[in-house]
């Protein structure tokens, strides 16, 4: 098993409640990713990837690179 996998993400223009739910419609996770002094990045991930990365086992102690 390896330390890190990558996700696919894409950036979100749009925030907040009305827009997050349109990412689910779409089939989408909506997300931020927040930190290093960088201001709150708005991304959407598929549903599918981080389905499979959850229960795959592993997923909240390894590195993801997005």
């Amino acid at each position: 098993m390896s330390d890190t996998y990558e996700l696919k993400a894409e950036a979100r223009e749009q925030v907040g409640k009305g827009s997050a739910r349109a990412v689910r419609r779409n089939g989408k996770v909506p997300a931020v990713i927040y930190g290093d002094k960088q201001p709150p990045l708005a991304i959407a991930l598929t549903y599918k990837d981080i389905y499979y990365k959850i229960h795959g086992g592993g997923f909240l102690t390894t590195i993801a690179t997005i």
